[in-house]
């Protein structure tokens, strides 16, 4: 087994790895498995001595958020999502080499 980079091998190894679009992603660790109950009323087994689900028994909302951009994100996003384009950046670049030189 190879021995664990240290130091600036490490380092290298994660800048390498980095993607920007780790930044933004959702991903979660998928959860516990659930039982679905359909017209059923929960078993006594889900619920503690005052008649509240358990804890191992109350899970995420199935909500789903299709919003793209928050307030905070609309701007890195927006930027990333334009430029990861060759053409949108050479729309940009072509003005910026073609501005005459100030002294």
């Amino acid at each position: 087994m190879a021995p664990a980079k240290t130091g600036f091998g490490a380092w290298y190894e994660r800048v390498v790895a980095f993607k920007i679009e780790d930044l933004f992603s959702r991903n979660r660790a998928p959860g516990p498995p659930r039982t679905v109950l359909v017209n059923e009323n929960i078993p006594g087994d889900f619920l503690d001595h005052k008649g509240k689900v358990m804890a191992q028994h109350v899970y995420p909302t199935n909500q789903v958020i299709t919003s793209k951009y928050t307030i905070i994100t609309f701007l890195p996003r927006n930027m990333l999502e334009q430029f990861r384009r060759i053409a949108n950046m050479c729309v940009l670049l072509d003005p910026i080499s073609l501005t005459p030189p100030t002294y």
